[in-house]
């Protein structure tokens, strides 16, 4: 088992080639009422139509493992059901790169740079958990739904080049209620490593386990 805390009482630092690749970024969005929005670079949005908050935090707690967490709250007088949504995708993108959908483990892999990421993520109270990977330029379009209305993702398990994952939960707030949803990105050289990483994760964040 990976401890978690090891770096910080020996006070290794990771080597210049664990660093070449920065992991994918997060970037978080909402699906309510039929519509959709991204969320890049913002850390709170006020959904004035929806009498929603958004909150983003971040924070890095191991070299190889990001963890981002949304706070979904609910200021009306109404039961909301909610999509939270989470894309990652390279900033520096190459061709070779390699994004699947692993559905017996319910994790996202990108390869890219003799490298591997493992994308998963949890929320309470959850109904419905979606996948799917898209070419990069298809991102940010109506193209990842199979129906935005009914808010369902297209599925698409694989794709080369440069690509985003997308995964998805559905969930409901109560009046004046907050959901979170947790996801995490860990960085490894295979896939037992990621695999061991992420236990340790849940082991030492009790409240995403």
């Amino acid at each position: 088992m990976i401890n978690l805390n090891t770096e910080q009482q020996t006070g290794k630092h990771p080597s210049k080639h664990e660093l070449s690749m920065d992991p994918p970024q997060f970037v978080p969005g909402l699906w309510v009422n039929g519509k959709y929005l991204w969320l890049p670079e913002t850390m709170e949005k006020v959904l004035y139509d929806e009498a929603l908050v958004v909150k983003i935090k971040q924070e890095q707690i191991h070299s190889k493992i990001n963890l981002s967490s949304v706070y979904i709250s609910n200021h009306s007088h109404q039961t909301k059901k909610i999509q939270i949504l989470a894309m990652h995708h390279f900033l520096n993108v190459g061709q070779d790169n390699l994004t699947f959908v692993s559905p017996v483990e319910n994790h996202i892999i990108h390869h890219a740079n003799n490298q591997v990421f493992l994308v998963n993520g949890h929320c309470n109270y959850f109904t419905k958990k979606e996948y799917t990977v898209v070419p990069l330029w298809n991102a940010y379009t109506d193209r990842i739904w199979s129906s935005i209305p009914k808010g369902s993702l297209k599925y698409q398990p694989m794709a080369k080049g440069p690509a985003a994952s997308v995964f998805m939960m559905s969930t409901t707030i109560e009046p004046h209620q907050t959901r979170k949803m947790d996801t995490w990105v860990i960085c490894g050289s295979n896939k037992n490593e990621l695999i061991l990483l992420e236990k340790a994760l849940l082991k030492k964040h009790t409240s995403i386990s």
